[in-house]
């Protein structure tokens, strides 16, 4: 059983005799859910207001013992993460250049006002990997970015406004990848780049929303698209949706 170390765990009052309300409340933490697979360890933060009240990690072979943690009576905002990396905040950043990570995401408000409360773990994927399959080799000095306007998630796991751009990466000559956080809008945006300058913009994201996918699903699907590139034009398939758009760059 695994103990938060916190200045109020052994606070005066908490005795049967004496008046049980000014007392920590024992939060009580159910990792059985949680799929082992996709998760291997989890940060833990609490959050009572501005404060962080508790902060943790526990790794997956812990996930079957019971976990007990004292926190303060009241509401309070609690959050579980997988997959951040070395985020040292309880928020997650994305700096320019750099794809998200494959974050997993458990968001709450725990209502800790009683003498114990349970809440079960559920991480839900918050990153779509994006495939795309391009019907061409690109040249050499032809590049692919994506840009949008979430730079990650915020201490209570919400999407965070700000700029992303990344460069598509390749494990193939036609074949890129690339991981994107949740989106708030359809504004992502795929660029295509000489070196020199940007020559064409194709606004992916309101594609991608003609498609049906759901950027507020509990768990993000991911994506895969055919780029079929010819001298004059681009047609573009996503999840069975076909949309060509013409353009005078020969790539």
């Amino acid at each position: 059983m695994l103990l938060s170390v916190l200045s109020f765990i052994s606070c005066v009052g908490c005795s049967v005799k004496e008046n049980r309300e000014v007392c920590p409340c024992q939060l009580y933490l159910d990792f059985s859910e949680v799929d082992t697979v996709s998760v291997k360890s989890i940060d833990l933060f609490v959050r009572e207001d501005d404060e962080i009240v508790l902060n943790d990690v526990v790794v997956k072979e812990e996930f079957s013992e019971d976990y007990l943690a004292y926190v303060p009576r009241t509401g309070l905002q609690f959050c579980a993460w997988s997959g951040r990396g070395d985020a040292l905040s309880d928020a997650l950043y994305i700096p320019l250049g750099e794809e998200c990570p494959p974050v997993y995401i458990h968001s709450s408000i725990i209502e800790a006002s009683g003498e114990s409360v349970t809440e079960t773990l559920v991480m839900r994927k918050n990153f779509c990997r994006m495939t795309l399959n391009v019907s061409i080799q690109i040249q050499s000095h032809i590049s692919l970015a994506v840009v949008g306007k979430v730079d990650g998630y915020t201490n209570d796991g919400s999407p965070s406004s700000g700029d992303f751009m990344v460069r598509l990466q390749s494990d193939d000559s036609d074949i890129f990848h690339v991981s994107l956080p949740r989106q708030l809008d359809d504004s992502l945006v795929l660029e295509v780049d000489t070196g020199d300058k940007v020559v064409k913009k194709f606004p992916i994201g309101q594609y991608i929303a003609e498609s049906g996918y759901d950027w507020t699903a509990p768990d993000l699907e991911d994506i895969v698209i055919d780029l079929d590139f010819a001298v004059t034009h681009l047609s573009m398939v996503i999840q069975g949706w076909e949309k060509e758009y013409k353009f005078d760059v020969v790539i």
